[in-house]
């Protein structure tokens, strides 16, 4: 979904008005920000998956291979890492010194490094899967950044509970020394607040890596709506550029945004304890 938009499609959405059973500008943007079910091509067959299991599917596939080999490859020469090692070492360290250790301490900073990494890797790799022609985000899927806010949910919890005891996580929801009538509305509001962290965290990266591809598509489908060719030279393509290149750093910002809140999340659970 980026400047290698189907024209062909577009066009023929623009061309002989909007007759019964035509498909229209509308139904090609959403063709392709959607979570359809894929076409198994030649035979327009419809595969028993979606995009976004697929493109999920196809990151794990290039993140696996590459990341085994980088660090396998720095395990067998020893010495200073160098070149894909030196870089994804630097990431992994970044993310452990300046985003788990900070926000959750050393003990619990190094223990929960290797999500938070895969959390980054994860996301990042769908986000630019989705700036590939032809390729779909699937990050944009609320499904899909749902399932991993849930995830770091869970953990909130389940490390509040291990830090603190299980007891001690409920009684945290209501400082020592607060009237008995008030309480109830403190452990009402701890909850919802608990519970309303991981649907921003879902309804941040979706609507953001969504939100991108839409304006790209609208960009590109000016010049079929004024069916002029100065139109698309002058303002669609370079608008549609820019929006590319800003939507490249918005994979990395939002890689790094989803993983931070999560370090919060879980390091504020973690913090009460003491």
């Amino acid at each position: 979904m980026t400047l290698a938009i189907p024209f062909a499609m577009l066009a023929a959405a623009t061309e002989g008005g909007h007759g019964e059973g035509e498909e229209t500008i509308s139904d090609v943007v959403m063709h392709h920000i959607s979570n359809a079910d894929m076409q198994l091509w030649p035979f327009d067959l419809v595969a028993p998956f979606s995009k976004g299991a697929l493109f999920m599917v196809i990151a794990v596939g290039l993140l696996l291979p590459l990341l085994g080999y980088a660090f396998r490859r720095s395990r067998i020469t020893g010495g200073a890492p160098t070149g894909l090692t030196n870089a994804l070492e630097a990431v992994v360290v970044f993310i452990r010194d300046d985003i788990a250790v900070t926000n959750m301490g050393k003990k619990y900073g190094r223990m929960f490094t290797p999500f938070l990494c895969t959390l980054f890797f994860f996301i990042l790799t769908c986000n630019l899967l989705g700036m590939v022609p032809g390729g779909y985000a699937a990050t944009s899927n609320m499904n899909v950044t749902g399932t991993l806010a849930l995830i770091t949910l869970a953990l909130m919890i389940l490390s509040g509970m291990v830090a603190m005891g299980p007891i001690g996580y409920f009684k945290h929801m209501v400082p020592a020394g607060t009237p008995i009538f008030i309480a109830p509305l403190l452990v009402l509001i701890e909850v919802i607040s608990t519970f309303v962290k991981p649907i921003a965290l879902t309804i941040r990266l979706g609507a953001n890596m969504t939100a991108g591809h839409i304006v790209i598509l609208v960009m590109m489908s000016f010049v079929f709506i004024f069916q002029n060719i100065f139109v698309g030279i002058f303002v669609s393509v370079p608008m549609a550029v820019a929006i590319s290149l800003l939507e490249l750093i918005v994979a990395f910002i939002q890689a790094y945004v989803f993983t931070l809140l999560s370090a919060i999340f879980i390091g504020m659970m973690v913090h009460s304890a003491h």
